[in-house]
């Protein structure tokens, strides 16, 4: 422990204050400790280690703000843009004899807990405690629950052309509408950053009652009669059942009881025509009368055994024709501003030139522009939340339309499948190293160089690579969809 001397110092003696020393020192916990005048007083060695601090002894006496200079010099707070407002704030706070709490993840990945404590004296100490093991061990509960509630919808809909895909957008556009609900003020008393997180992850078993549905109903690529009509509305009722017993299960899981409340209401029109209940206005929870929005709007632009994919003016102008009948009018105007957010960023633009001769390939390139496109729109509204679902949008479909392209090709017996697979799996590679990166180390924002690293890879490798088979697929059925 290193400390300035001190009056209180001179009631102890020399071997106390050397016991109190080696105390502190073997303490796995920083310490801080400031003066009246904020200037340092003292610290421990694991103060040193876990701020990565070298010679910290240079600091003593000095004021604290010189030693968040010295921080923000080094890079320590990556996310921050004006260091003199930084300090200042800090400063401000000690003043004010605030109680600080913070979580903060260092460039090296640990994630410290910080609290500063005014003391008795008009002096101040600061804690720093390494949570990174707590920290990565929630991350992974948190991701096997998304990747289990996933598993189970897919397993659902396990003829989906888009495989998992069609859940996660729905669950990126829920969690879009929900935000700028919340940041409009509205439903306050229901949406917050908690219902938010929830919300989306939940909405991702809003067909799960479908696994109970014959497939013979499910895909009949025809009309449907009144007895599979009725049995198809089934789905929702069959839904919330599962997921009630399952929240039993869970001891009141939030993010299931959510997913049956939506699997329950999802299908209920606003003005009371839908089913199971015949439900009407705010009867119908909002995360239902969101998720209604986001699960026709995907549904109306993705393939389906039954139909071709609609064009988004296509889809966005039927639901402005179901406005005030399925649709609650102030959370559809709400959903539609994000549609018409999201289409006006372009980092790439599908071109007839990028077309590989192949409707369902196509598609698929489609929907990975249109994913890296999302994530520039997210960037821009500086949305974490969002990016890091995006992102897990981009894992899921990169990983589906690589294999589905590749058994194409194999099939074709295009001569340089092999290199073709490398490429892809340098590509997951990197993707997957990038969510790491992101979730782990907590970045806002993803940053104009790993954006237009994606933007250029996908364009180069569309108009290159791709286009060397497109003379051997000519003719060749493509592989069944799924897994």
């Amino acid at each position: 422990m290193s400390a300035e001397p001190t009056d209180a110092a001179a009631r102890f003696s020399p071997a106390a204050l050397n016991a109190m020393a080696r105390a502190m020192d073997s303490l796995e916990q920083g310490h801080l400790w400031l003066d009246p005048d904020y200037c340092v007083l003292g610290y421990n060695r694991a103060y040193e280690l876990l701020l990565g601090i070298r010679n910290a002894s240079r600091f003593l006496g000095r004021p604290f703000a010189d030693v968040l200079r010295h921080m923000l010099e080094q890079g320590e707070f990556f996310d921050c843009s004006d260091h003199e407002q930084f300090i200042g704030e800090r400063m401000a706070s000690m003043a004010g004899g605030e109680t600080w709490r913070s979580e903060r993840v260092r460039p090296n990945g640990t994630v410290l807990s910080i609290t500063g404590r005014p003391q008795a004296d008009g002096g101040y100490l600061y804690s720093y405690v390494d949570i990174t093991g707590e920290t990565r061990a929630l991350e992974e509960v948190r991701r096997n629950a998304k990747a289990t509630v996933v598993a189970i919808a897919n397993f659902s809909e396990h003829r989906d052309t888009d495989t998992g895909a069609h859940v996660l957008r729905v669950a990126r556009l829920v969690g879009q509408t929900a935000r700028r609900l919340q940041q409009r003020g509205l439903f306050a008393n229901v949406i917050d950053d908690t219902f938010i997180d929830y919300v989306s992850t939940a909405s991702i078993l809003h067909d799960v009652g479908k696994i109970a549905i014959p497939d013979r109903i499910l895909f009949k690529a025809g009309p449907l009669t009144d007895d599979e009509r009725e049995t198809m509305k089934q789905h929702a009722l069959a839904g919330a059942k599962m997921l009630e017993q399952a929240c039993m299960l869970m001891h009141d899981s939030r993010y299931l009881q959510l997913g049956s409340e939506i699997a329950l209401t999802h299908h209920e029109w606003y003005d009371g025509s839908g089913y199971p209940a015949g439900l009407a206005g705010d009867a119908i929870p909002v995360s239902g009368r969101i998720c209604a929005l986001a699960d026709v709007f995907d549904a109306l632009t993705s393939r389906r055994p039954y139909k071709q994919p609609w064009s988004t003016e296509r889809a966005v102008a039927q639901i402005r024709k179901q406005v005030g009948s399925q649709f609650d009018p102030l959370i559809a105007d709400i959903f539609l501003e994000v549609i018409e957010a999201r289409d006006r960023i372009k980092l790439v633009t599908w071109q007839e030139s990028m077309s590989v001769g192949n409707v369902h390939i196509d598609e698929q390139h489609q929907i990975l522009i249109d994913t890296i496109n999302q994530l520039a729109s997210a960037e821009i509204q500086n949305d974490r939340t969002i990016i890091a679902m995006i992102i897990d949008e981009l894992v899921n479909y990169t990983v589906f339309h690589f294999k589905y392209e590749e058994q194409l090709i194999e099939a074709a017996g295009y001569p340089d499948l092999e290199k073709h697979r490398r490429i892809h799996q340098g590509f997951v590679r990197w993707v997957k190293e990038l969510r790491e990166e992101f979730t782990y180390h907590r970045r806002n924002q993803l940053g104009v160089r790993i954006l237009g690293f994606l933007r250029d890879w996908l364009q180069e490798h569309i108009l290159g690579e791709d286009q060397r088979y497109r003379d051997y697929i000519d003719g060749v059925e493509p592989p069944l969809p799924g897994p």
